[in-house]
């Protein structure tokens, strides 16, 4: 199974100053492969204790999560919301494990 990277997002290792959930930058999923399935999910550095939720950017106070408990190596499916967000997007939230330090996400399409 091959993987295109398709994303590639900076986040901090807790919620921003003066927000409830998010800790990075919006990113996009516009630009995954027609024949792309699932998405798999890395940080650097690569540890199972890191774990993150992706939430939708929708508009203030209505933004929801897509995905929870996703760990580096982690597979999902892709998220039905890619192809009405992909100017808007998604961002990281809710990081543990990560400490103050903060990690590096990086998305892969995979490819049959």
């Amino acid at each position: 199974m091959a993987e295109v990277l398709i994303a590639e997002i900076r986040s901090d290792g807790h919620p921003r100053p003066g927000q409830k959930d998010r800790s990075s930058a919006n990113f996009a999923l516009g630009d995954i492969p027609d024949q792309a399935r699932e998405l798999r999910w890395r940080t650097d550095p690569d540890s199972a204790t890191i774990r993150f939720s992706v939430m939708a950017d929708i508009r203030a106070n209505y933004d929801h999560p897509v995905l929870s408990n996703v760990a580096s190596g982690s597979r999902t499916p892709i998220p039905r919301e890619r192809g009405s967000l992909t100017r808007r997007g998604f961002y990281i939230a809710d990081p543990s494990g990560a400490g103050d330090s903060g990690f590096i996400v990086k998305v892969y399409a995979l490819l049959p």
